[in-house]
């Protein structure tokens, strides 16, 4: 019994590891499909900016990428991104849904996305 438990658990947690909330993000803005959501202003400087009619539709699918079985909140996911700034791998900016990538994280991610 044990056994079986084990193996099922293993199962379903095996695979890739802890998505962070900074390389999904990275993920919708180089997705196309994504820019009525969240789009970079500009990509060069690493600074990106949620859409106020869609910044709900993010949250959403990041707490479905995450697994939770409580639907995300916009809020929830923002104070995400403010503890990242005590990191310092993304900081606010003082516009309004506007946020930006440390260049250390912009770099690492723009790596790992090439491979």
């Amino acid at each position: 019994h044990n056994n079986r438990i084990v193996e099922t658990t293993k199962q379903t947690h095996s695979g890739e590891g802890k998505v962070r909330l900074y390389h999904f993000l990275f993920e919708m803005l180089e997705d196309p499909n994504m820019a009525h959501c969240v789009s970079w202003v500009p990509a060069a400087a690493g600074v990106f900016r949620f859409s106020s009619t869609n910044k709900h539709q993010v949250a959403a699918l990041w707490g479905q990428r995450k697994g939770n079985k409580r639907p995300m909140t916009y809020q929830k996911m923002s104070r995400a991104l403010r503890n990242y700034s005590r990191s310092g791998e993304i900081f606010k900016v003082k516009k309004k849904l506007t946020y930006e990538f440390s260049r250390e994280t912009l770099t690492l991610l723009r790596k790992c996305h090439i491979l």
